[in-house]
C-alpha cells in the first residue's frame, strides 16, 4: 500500500508506518515531517506529544520554519488551553511576508490574550488579523463576543454573519479528508474555512440569536 492509498482508506496506522519509513531514507524532508505531526494527532494515535516532536525535529532542519510555528501553537492551545509567554514571543517575533500567514499569527497572537483574560490585547490581535486577511471565520467569531459583551449588538452581529459566509466547506462524517494536509488541518482548526457540520451549525445558530 502506498502512502496516498493509506490516507485515502484513513488507516492512521499505516500513514504512520509509511510516512517513517520515508523519513528513514529522507531525514530532512520537512514536509514529510509535517505529514507525520498531523497524523500522530489523528485517532486512535492522539499523541501531541508526538507531535510537539516532529515540530521540533522540523526546527531542527530550518528553524524559522512558519509552517512549524503555527502548527506548534495550535497543538498546545488545542490539547493544553495554554501558549506559554516563549512561545508567544516567538509568534510577535516571526518574520513572515505572506498576508494570510501573518493574519493567522496575530489570530493565535489573540489567544495568548484570550488565556490571560486580556480583552484589550485580544481585540487588537484579532483586528490586525481581520485587517490582514479577512476571509477566515474564527477571528471574526472571537471578536464578535468581545463586542457583544461589550454591548455592540450590532456591530457583533454584523461579524458573526461575516464568519458565517467565509465558511468555505462543510464536510460529512465519513467524507474522505487528507488528515496529512497542513492546510486542510489551518483550515478547520485555525481559520475555520472548513468546518465539519456540527460546528457550522454552531454559527448558524448564533448568527440567528
Amino acid at each position: 500500500m502506498n502512502l496516498d492509498d493509506a490516507i485515502a482508506q484513513g488507516n492512521v496506522l499505516q500513514v504512520e508506518s509509511i510516512i517513517k519509513q520515508k523519513l528513514d531514507k529522507t531525514p530532512c524532508d520537512v514536509e514529510l515531517w509535517i505529514k507525520l505531526c498531523l497524523t500522530e494527532l489523528q485517532f486512535p494515535l492522539e499523541d501531541y506529544v508526538s507531535a510537539l516532536k516532529c515540530i521540533a525535529k522540523i526546527y531542527a532542519i530550518a528553524c524559522d520554519n512558519i509552517d512549524a510555528l503555527i502548527l506548534e501553537t495550535a497543538i498546545k492551545w488545542h490539547n493544553t488551553g495554554y501558549i506559554d509567554i516563549e512561545l508567544f514571543d516567538r509568534l510577535c517575533n516571526a518574520g513572515c511576508k505572506d498576508n494570510q500567514k501573518t493574519a493567522i499569527i496575530y489570530y493565535l497572537q489573540s489567544l495568548y490574550h484570550r488565556s490571560k483574560n486580556d480583552t484589550e490585547h485580544e481585540k487588537a490581535a484579532l483586528e490586525k488579523s481581520i485587517n490582514l486577511c479577512g476571509d477566515f471565520v474564527y477571528p471574526y467569531i472571537a471578536l464578535s463576543h468581545i463586542l457583544l459583551a461589550e454591548s455592540s449588538v450590532q456591530k457583533g452581529s454584523e461579524l458573526i454573519a461575516t464568519a458565517t459566509r467565509n465558511v468555505q466547506k462543510v464536510f460529512q462524517a465519513g467524507e474522505e479528508l487528507d488528515f496529512t494536509d497542513i492546510d486542510f488541518y489551518i483550515s478547520e482548526f485555525i481559520t475555520g474555512t472548513t468546518l465539519s457540520q456540527s460546528n457550522f451549525e454552531h454559527i448558524l445558530h448564533l448568527s440567528r440569536n
